[in-house]
């Protein structure tokens, strides 16, 4: 067997590794990092990252895998085990973009469900913000002009949701807050 043969075949096997490992962690929510290419357990070579990539991107069989390029990272993921919206607040969350992050989070939920978002969603997983951040976040958002839209609605029980008035009216989003934090709670 000639040595190009060995070569591809070793490719091939490192290429349906590295594909089978990035969507077991996309599965588990996790995204593989371009310096985890070079390290355990994928390990590849400097010199084989070009023919890798090429390989990766075109080969039908693992046009699942998808890149998102940061500022100072390349993360990948499984479209198949991760859904895209995930993947953009995973890469948020790494990207330490948090205004946008939440932001989307809010617009998303204004603009599909429609829906306001409870403020509290923000101290969970995976955003994991502390009610001191978040207040000073929401301080932030309503100082620049990129996130006017985002707004309060408060329920007669306390609880502070959000929304974006791009997408909600103030009256709507008020009863949207009132039925989801009062009506439900108290029928349940």
């Amino acid at each position: 067997m000639s040595k190009e043969k060995v070569n591809d075949e070793i490719l091939q096997e490192n290429l349906e590794f590295t594909a089978k490992y990035i969507r077991e962690n996309s599965y588990n929510g996790k995204f593989i990092k371009y310096d985890d290419f070079f390290t355990e357990p994928i390990s590849l070579k400097e010199e084989e990252k070009e023919i890798f990539f090429e390989k990766l991107f075109s080969n039908e069989e693992y046009s699942d895998i998808s890149e998102l390029k940061g500022k100072e990272n390349r993360y990948f993921y499984s479209k198949k085990e991760m859904t895209e919206n995930y993947a953009k607040l995973l890469y948020r969350i790494e990207e330490k973009d948090i205004l946008n992050m939440v932001a989307d989070r809010i617009r998303t939920d204004s603009k599909r469900y429609p829906k306001t978002t409870n403020s509290n969603v923000f101290l969970n997983e995976p955003y994991n913000l502390k009610k001191d951040e978040l207040a000073e976040l929401y301080k932030q958002l309503s100082n620049l002009d990129d996130y006017k839209d985002i707004k309060q609605s408060v329920a007669s029980n306390g609880v502070v949701c959000v929304y974006s008035d791009k997408f909600l009216s103030q009256g709507y989003a008020d009863a949207l807050t009132e039925l989801q934090e009062v009506t439900r709670v108290e029928s349940q």
